[in-house]
């Protein structure tokens, strides 16, 4: 079908501050597309639901965008496309969800087509137009491709626990240079936010694990590494050598140096 496309403003991995807010009560009089690169907070049903990245949306005219950037994260990026066209014929070619965000497998390829449209829509030397058009279809055929199926808050909340497992199962292996700053940064959230899914996953909280992790590491360091007690502390993110031996102590009965004499084969007793 031969259909008339007027791109009106496009970018390619557009960023903005963390203090984002889209708020237009009557949208706009043009189809949206976003592409949102980073996690979101978003508007599509009378209640804020936050939305890890990947998500996308299409506005169609008239109806309000209400959209923001996941506070206590560095910054947003998206992609999007704002385009007017035969509104109707054009959305009849997509079976694609409207007004309402849903999550794409196949972010590199948008991101690659968004960037096209964008260079194209620039050039002031070459008539693009027709390429242009070309481009945003196979926009919204690669959206329709890519598109996971299934509820984008259950597909969040299942996306959010494989990471805390990825997470956790990293932390395990090396623990060093984590701080629960850092664990919370690593699944996008907030801290308190983190804290409180952590504990629903796994009985315990980060903190707790993270030391225990941290203890671990520095038994094995003990034990098989002529390692000073002040650099196994420095690794296990101790600032002060007394701090880490007093951790050591409270959990094993005795102090690292101790613990390295014998070999830790003996209970926390030392006997």
């Amino acid at each position: 079908m031969d259909i008339n496309i007027r791109v009106l403003d496009v970018s390619h991995r557009k960023n903005e501050p963390n203090t984002l807010h889209i708020h237009r009560e009557k949208g706009l009089n043009a189809i949206l597309f976003v592409h949102f690169l980073t996690p979101i907070t978003i508007n599509y049903s009378g209640s804020y639901t936050d939305l890890v990245r990947n998500s996308c949306i299409i506005y169609t005219p008239g109806v309000k965008h209400d959209y923001k950037a996941v506070n206590g994260f560095a910054g947003f990026e998206n992609n999007y496309v704002t385009f007017e066209t035969d509104t109707e014929a054009f959305l009849a070619m997509y079976k694609l969800p409207l007004n309402e965000p849903f999550i794409v497998t196949n972010s590199d390829k948008i991101t690659a087509c968004v960037e096209f449209i964008t260079w194209a829509s620039a050039n002031r030397f070459l008539s693009l137009e027709k390429e242009i058009g070309e481009r945003v279809q196979e926009l919204f055929t690669l959206a329709e491709l890519g598109i996971e199926a299934g509820n984008p808050k259950k597909h969040r909340d299942n996306q959010i626990r494989q990471r805390f497992i990825a997470l956790r199962g990293e932390i395990m292996i090396n623990p060093t240079n984590w701080t629960v700053k850092k664990m919370a940064a690593y699944c996008f959230l907030t801290r308190s936010r983190f804290y409180v899914l952590y504990e629903s996953f796994f009985s315990t909280t980060p903190s707790r694990d993270l030391n225990n992790a941290k203890l671990e590491y520095a038994k094995e360091r003990l034990k098989n590494s002529n390692d000073s007690v002040a650099e196994i502390s420095k690794d296990c993110g101790y600032k002060r050598t007394e701090s880490f031996i007093r951790m050591f102590k409270g959990s094993e009965g005795m102090t690292p140096g101790r613990y390295r004499k014998i070999g830790g084969n003996y209970g926390k007793n030392g006997n």
